[in-house]
């Protein structure tokens, strides 16, 4: 079952003269078999590793969503949440003819509406140092380079403590989170004292 949304993005400008599409691109969820339709496109990201990981987690992740334009698939998100309040975008990727056309803010938009549906109050991702669109696309998300010893998400901060296992980053790459909803209260043990983990 392919549920799907009509996207609200016009193609901004063609790249190397390739049309995107007529009508606008749409939004899919891939389950079941129909997540291959995305491997053309980690093919054409990834290289070594992180096609490996990628191809890998595809098969894995609970959610996968993808950006059709003419039935093909030309994007896609792999997203999980790592515990109910967390949410953590594995991997957003373009095919690289259809980049610079708004389509990965377009998946990045779609990924952080699924988390706030389902209550996410913290969503991560992690992008190459040297990536530089991804790290703007991001950025103007509100996303922020977490640093390793900032505050635990829990308390406030963005840090990912008992998580970055999870997340498989690498050297190379930088952690960023965005904070979707305020934090909760602070626990309290019998007796009215803060808890103090």
């Amino acid at each position: 079952m392919v549920a799907e949304r009509q996207a609200d993005v016009t193609p901004s400008r063609p790249s190397d003269g390739a049309e995107l599409t007529s009508s606008p691109p749409r939004l899919v969820d891939l389950v079941g078999p129909e997540r291959e339709r995305a491997v053309p496109v980690i093919r054409d990201g990834f290289v070594g590793i992180y096609r490996w990981h990628a191809k890998r987690t595809l098969r894995e992740v609970p959610i996968v969503r993808a950006v059709e334009a003419r039935g093909e698939v030309v994007g896609a998100t792999l997203l999980d949440l790592l515990v109910p309040e967390v949410g953590y975008v594995y991997y957003l990727m373009v095919l690289s003819e259809h980049r610079r056309h708004g389509l990965g803010g377009l998946l990045l938009d779609d990924a952080l509406a699924i988390f706030r549906a389902r209550a996410v109050e913290v969503v991560y991702g992690a992008v190459q140092s040297d990536n530089a669109p991804s790290q703007r696309l991001f950025a103007r998300r509100g996303f922020r380079e977490v640093a390793r010893k900032e505050t635990g998400w829990r308390e406030g901060g963005l840090g990912a403590w008992g998580l970055r296992s999870r997340m498989w980053i690498v050297p190379g790459e930088r952690l960023l989170g965005l904070r979707l909803a305020p934090t909760g209260p602070t626990p309290t043990r019998p007796g009215g004292d803060p808890a103090d983990d």
